[in-house]
């Protein structure tokens, strides 16, 4: 069980990776950008240490967040298999479990070799990227989205980031995740609304937007 939280206000993101903390401690993975344009990426093992690690405090930034818990035991942490998972221009972190990884190595990149499920979600946007031409447009750019995440069974509530726009997407397939106003959550906090299944939002410094419906098969009523 892992935890995914974004905000436009360092203050409150700091409060919800803390209250995500509960959600998972093995590390901490942070995206944050300046008016869709410079961006870093941060991943620390276990919590992050706000007195160590300088994230820049500036209205129009935007602070993506992921508290993890492995899926397995005794694996060791390393940069590589901690969240954010970045491939070409997609970076994705994920909170949930893919019941059909495997097979969609086998059907889609036999050569993914990264041993978590959630890797292969933005490996998945860059292939089909890939076969169907570049996203060039916000449109086409949804269409790939949601073709990709119609592909995963399983769990899943994630944000997804394309660098080359900076457009930043939203969406949940029954894993748990609340919003208020700019703020977002695995975990729900008081005046919180859920974020509703089988819709593609996209995130801004002003909050949500929905942009489109996907088919969800949800296993589970939360996770």
């Amino acid at each position: 069980m892992c935890g995914i939280y974004c905000s436009n206000d360092l203050t409150s993101f700091e409060v919800l990776q803390q209250a995500n903390k509960e959600r998972g401690n093995f590390s901490t993975g942070i995206f944050y950008c300046y008016n869709k344009a410079n961006y870093n990426i941060v991943k620390e093992k276990y919590n992050i240490d706000w007195n160590k690690t300088k994230i820049p405090d500036q209205k129009g930034h935007l602070y993506l967040g992921h508290n993890q818990a492995p899926t397995e035991t005794g694996r060791d942490w390393n940069e590589e298999t901690s969240h954010p998972f970045w491939v070409g221009d997609w970076i994705v972190a994920h909170n949930g479990v893919l019941t059909n990884y495997n097979e969609l190595i086998d059907e889609y990149i036999p050569m993914h070799d990264n041993p978590v499920d959630s890797s292969i979600i933005p490996a998945l946007l860059d292939e089909f990227e890939y076969e169907h031409g570049p996203c060039e447009d916000v449109e086409t750019e949804v269409q790939n989205i949601l073709y990709t995440i119609e592909k995963l069974k399983g769990t899943f509530a994630l944000w997804i980031v394309n660098i080359k726009t900076m457009n930043v997407y939203v969406a949940r397939q029954g894993s748990t995740l609340f919003y208020k106003d700019a703020n977002i959550s695995s975990i729900k906090g008081k005046g919180y609304k859920e974020v509703l299944q089988g819709i593609l939002y996209n995130y801004s410094y002003e909050g949500l937007t929905e942009l489109d419906g996907f088919v969800y098969n949800s296993p589970f009523l939360t996770l």
